[in-house]
């Protein structure tokens, strides 16, 4: 299953929507456009994505690089975005981590806490 029939089934859960034509209707994109997404001989643009990932709570810099992987033309092409995708995982985890940790580091006692905190770099290939 590819990324973008995955993005669109959450959307469609996550909105209560019956059917492809109501996805298409509510992304006010045409029914064809969401046909051709699920038979994977299209894809959707930045901006269905952003919408889609508005309604799920997913984040966009994970979708769109994979849907953009998808699309590319190249193998040269495709491993750019997956490379993308790859780095903003790498992001979204460290900035996740440091808002758990500053939660967890403001609701105790910051008399016993040392205020100096780790960050590992992992370099992507």
């Amino acid at each position: 299953m590819n990324s973008t029939i995955i993005l669109l089934d959450k959307y469609r859960v996550s909105c209560s929507l019956k059917s492809d034509n109501a996805c298409a209707v509510s992304l006010g994109i045409g029914r064809a456009a969401v046909s051709k997404w699920r038979n994977g001989t299209g894809h959707p643009e930045a901006d269905s994505i952003e919408r889609m990932c508005k309604a799920t709570g997913e984040p966009i810099a994970k979708w769109l690089p994979l849907i953009e992987a998808e699309r590319a033309r190249t193998p040269e092409a495709k491993k750019v975005w997956l490379r993308m995708a790859h780095i903003a995982s790498a992001i979204t985890l460290l900035l996740a981590m440091n808002l758990h940790s500053s939660k967890a580091y403001a609701a105790s006692d910051t008399a016993t806490h040392n205020p100096v905190s780790t960050v590992y770099y992992v370099k992507l290939q």
